[in-house]
């Protein structure tokens, strides 16, 4: 047993003393590369939900029955478009008599015009008392006043015809129709029918909400001169949807709300996407990449060559001598697969970016310099 034991003993022993004659181990080959300077502006990225610039529910302004529907559920109408017509023969009828009713006071007015002209005549050679003329005069002004009534009637009941056709007031998509021929129609009030809806998909609008220390930031880059503001044209923003992380989309900001909401501490902003080909819809979710202030040199590197120690980040960086240090950095955000470091890097720095798990402080390497993106 005890030679057992002896023998192992005995080999590791043999083991150092190779070792020892052999020299130090053979050094890591890794790969190191220079960090890349580049014009890049900081963004930030906030959830936001696309929506209409524009929203209709339809109404008619006339009460009735619905006598037919004019368009498809779900598919676009123009601006103009017949939707609805609500059956128009009470209307007609009252077009009717009140028509009748203006060639009425028309004849009652041409009656009191020649009554006063004789009137006018006669009390000049003193055969009509003063009171009559007056008389006359006053049935010719109660005559012009009852042609305006009945010509106000007219242009009303004319109007309700008008109304009995229900025309689309804006180009868009047409939702489904809540009511169905036959029923009778509650129009003109606040809370009459609603009809359908109509929604532009093209323009469309993109919502989202800045928290207060980026409302701040923002307003001291404005004080610094490296935005606009609310002055002038609003920065260009990119907007991907919720089953890609590809930023697909453009849109310009062009609203800002006036003050912060109290409940949230958040500033609604908005941003214009055009959407020819109607991709988007209202009510989908978006991620918006805002630009903050002007594009500037960064130092970047790739993010695959950063470790974490707890709550910070590091950067294995080659010595003189062929060894590395871990040196501990000030990052910024992710462009692409590249992260910006904002502290404790200088562009003539070579960092590791293959075999970082194995890398120690002190130990030999053999670095071969790459570029930090390969060349396509």
């Amino acid at each position: 047993m005890k030679r057992l034991l002896i023998l192992p003993l005995l080999l590791l022993t043999q083991c150092k003393k190779d070792e020892q004659a052999g020299g130090a181990p053979p050094a890591m080959p890794i790969q190191v590369a220079h960090p890349i300077l580049q014009e890049i502006a900081l963004t930030e990225t906030y959830t936001g939900r696309f929506t209409p610039i524009e929203e209709v529910a339809l109404q008619a302004r006339v009460s009735g029955y619905l006598e037919s529907v004019h368009f498809v559920e779900g598919q676009k109408v123009k601006k103009g478009d017949l939707m609805f017509k609500i059956d128009s023969r009470v209307f007609d009828a009252a077009a009717a008599i009140t028509e009748a009713s203006v060639k009425q006071a028309e004849a009652r007015l041409s009656l009191a015009k020649s009554s006063l002209d004789r009137s006018t005549n006669l009390v000049e050679k003193g055969a009509v008392s003063k009171e009559e003329f007056d008389t006359r005069t006053s049935e010719l002004a109660q005559a012009e006043a009852d042609l305006f009534s009945a010509q106000a009637g007219l242009r009303s009941a004319k109007l309700d015809q008008e109304f009995a056709e229900i025309h689309a007031p804006i180009s868009g998509v047409a939702g489904n129709f809540n009511v169905t021929v036959g029923n009778f129609i509650s129009g003109g009030t606040a809370g009459g029918t609603q009809l359908t809806t109509i929604v532009p998909h093209h323009p469309i609008h993109c919502t989202f909400e800045v928290d207060e220390r980026r409302v701040l930031q923002f307003t001291r880059l404005f004080f610094e001169d490296k935005t606009n503001g609310r002055n002038g044209e609003g920065p260009e923003v990119e907007i991907a949807v919720s089953d890609s992380d590809s930023f697909d989309f453009k849109g310009k900001i062009d609203f800002s709300e006036n003050q912060l909401d109290r409940s949230t501490a958040t500033l609604q902003m908005r941003a214009l996407v055009q959407n020819e080909d109607e991709f988007l819809t209202p009510g989908l979710f978006a991620q918006v990449r805002v630009p903050v202030g002007q594009p500037s040199d960064k130092l970047l590197i790739k993010d695959a060559a950063l470790g974490f120690d707890q709550d910070k980040r590091f950067a294995w960086v080659l010595k003189e001598d062929n060894t590395v240090e871990k040196r501990y950095l000030q990052t910024g955000q992710l462009s692409g697969d590249l992260r910006i470091i904002t502290d404790g890097l200088t562009k003539e720095d070579q960092v590791a970016v293959s075999g970082i798990q194995l890398l120690r402080p002190q130990v030999p390497v053999a670095p071969t310099t790459v570029p930090m993106v390969p060349e396509k």
